[in-house]
């Protein structure tokens, strides 16, 4: 009996370690399978680095140096603006202006190195002007209001740059208005009276021949409104410049070319019938003498003798015009003209 039982225990204890190492086989292949999809996963994950992770890395990687790119130019870009309109303030690339008044108008002066193209300017709020210059330096006179008021001016340069300036005037209670100049002579006569006038005070005059020095003859009394000056001419052409100043500083130039002569040249147009004859003399000589009939030129010149005739000239049948011009040997000119008619 007990043998039977201690049989019957070893089967127990038999079939229970057979159990045992049963699960222990059946666990075993479990792990296997656990290290295996373990190292599969491994596996995969190294592929997976070595493939699609990779192309993505180079993407991140590319972009950050593109951003890097732009931002470098976009840097290089702000460096450059800045710069350069810190070069635009340089004085060099500003140009050269001096604003003025001469009289009753507003100077500017405008030096640069580049080209102007063009200076707007306006008083106050009101209409802009505009003139083209196209060179580096430009001269301006723009008439004043005669009330205070603001010039506002602009320079522009080929390049489009643009620099604005103000300057204000205040004209209350101020003399704007420059003298008056009249010179009374009749070519020929050996005299010249130079007459100034001014509504305030004139300062001085002065007359000054080509290649001579100038003479000034001041006012003698204060608040003198008119210098009269007589001036002896020679014989010949020749060209004098007169200004005038008054007290506040406002001034008045004036040129002539001044013909004197001891004489006159003479002329006597002469017909017969269809022909004219012209009879010209002066006694200080003829030098030219220019017939104009119906628009075809006769001339004679460099003739240098005191009595010349010219012609006979034929008419054309009905209404002529004939002109004479006649200059003597002191330059001195003198034209006739007249209507002719012919009906033969």
């Amino acid at each position: 009996m007990n043998q039977i039982l201690a049989v019957g225990n070893d089967r127990n204890e038999n079939e229970k370690n057979n159990n045992i190492q049963t699960e222990q086989i059946k666990r075993e292949p479990i792990k296997q399978n656990i290290k295996t999809s373990a190292s599969n996963i491994k596996t995969k994950i190294k592929r997976t680095r070595s493939g699609r992770p990779i192309e993505i890395e180079g993407i991140i990687k590319f972009f950050s140096v593109v951003l890097i790119a732009f931002g470098v130019i976009f840097v290089g870009e702000g460096a450059y603006a800045m710069y350069k309109d810190a070069d635009d303030r340089k004085p060099a690339n500003i140009p050269s202006v001096i604003i003025g008044r001469k009289n009753d108008k507003a100077v500017v002066h405008v030096e640069h190195n580049v080209e102007i193209s063009k200076i707007e300017y306006s008083w106050d709020n009101g209409e802009r002007s505009t003139t083209p210059i196209g060179s580096t330096t430009a001269d301006e006179e723009i008439v004043l209001l005669g009330y205070d008021s603001t010039l506002n001016l602009v320079i522009e340069d080929v390049n489009g740059k643009r620099i604005k300036y103000q300057k204000p005037y205040k004209l209350t209670g101020v003399d704007i208005t420059k003298p008056s100049i009249e010179v009374e002579t009749e070519d020929g006569n050996n005299n010249m009276t130079i007459i100034a006038k001014d509504e305030t005070a004139i300062s001085y005059i002065s007359y000054q021949w080509e290649g001579e020095e100038p003479i000034v003859i001041q006012a003698n009394q204060q608040g003198q409104k008119e210098i009269r000056k007589d001036v002896a001419l020679t014989v010949g052409t020749r060209k004098v410049k007169i200004i005038a100043e008054d007290m506040n500083g406002n001034v008045e130039s004036f040129e002539k070319e001044v013909v004197t002569s001891t004489s006159k040249p003479k002329m006597v147009v002469k017909r017969n019938n269809q022909d004219i004859t012209i009879e010209v003399e002066d006694k200080d000589g003829i030098k030219d003498i220019i017939v104009n009939l119906n628009g075809k030129v006769y001339a004679a010149r460099d003739l240098n003798r005191k009595k010349v005739t010219v012609g006979p000239v034929k008419l054309r049948e009905g209404n002529n015009t004939i002109s004479v011009q006649v200059i003597n040997t002191s330059g001195y000119d003198i034209t006739k003209t007249a209507e002719l008619q012919y009906n033969p």
